[in-house]
């Protein structure tokens, strides 16, 4: 075999093991009926903020949409603070959650919850759509589970308490992260997102645009 053969050979095998990520349960959830991500420029959570996000109802405020614990209520629980909101260009606007107060995850399978510990690390809106941890950051830690489903099993031990949640909002007109924090009112919409012990794909609605290299670089300017 040839040197050109086994460094093609070696490369494939390298590409493959990137492309192809450790085998694990991805959760899907969406806001229950009611439930809202509310937005508040007035929070008051800290010098250096532009405002505070939090779930509303502080419980049962998400229901899993698929897998083995499909139906199962939880809850998104803290207040958290956003940093100086940076433009990217496009109307697309990003800012860093540099603060969580209390902040939670939860499921509850009828008879045990599984409990973790949240940040969001960043916040970005693009037109009518916004999204948190865009760049699909490990965010959950000292995930706890005592019970028997199968993929809140996988979640809680599949990568050693730790964990990967992103979430998506949308609004009916293009709203930005600078309109959610630097006028008055607080402003509610409804959400969704994607929970995995492994990391789950960056929200799909940044590739397109190439905005989610924009994110990365703007945050790590930020750092």
């Amino acid at each position: 075999m040839s040197k050109l053969t086994l460094k093609g050979s070696f490369l494939a095998c390298i590409i493959t093991v990137i492309a192809a990520p450790a085998a694990a349960v991805t959760i899907d959830y969406s806001n229950s009926p009611g439930s809202t991500i509310r937005f508040d420029p007035t929070d008051g959570c800290g010098s250096g903020l532009v405002g505070c996000f939090d779930f509303t109802p502080s419980v049962n405020n998400i229901e899993i949409t698929s897998g083995t614990a499909n139906t199962f209520s939880g809850s998104i629980s803290g207040l958290f603070g956003v940093g100086s909101i940076v433009p990217l260009g496009a109307g697309a606007e990003t800012a860093d959650v540099i603060s969580s107060i209390g902040g939670g995850l939860s499921i509850d399978d009828g008879s045990n919850i599984l409990t973790a510990d949240l940040t969001w690390i960043d916040i970005f809106t693009f037109g009518t759509v916004g999204g948190l941890n865009t760049q699909g950051t490990a965010n959950l830690t000292n995930i706890s589970y005592s019970g028997s489903n199968s993929d809140l099993v996988d979640l809680a031990t599949a990568n050693g308490g730790v964990g990967f949640q992103t979430a998506t909002f949308q609004f009916i007109s293009p709203t930005s992260l600078t309109e959610l924090f630097e006028t008055g009112g607080t402003k509610e919409t409804s959400f969704s997102g994607s929970i995995s012990a492994v990391p789950v794909p960056a929200a799909v609605w940044l590739f397109g645009s190439g905005l989610l290299g924009m994110a990365g670089i703007a945050r790590r300017q930020r750092s």
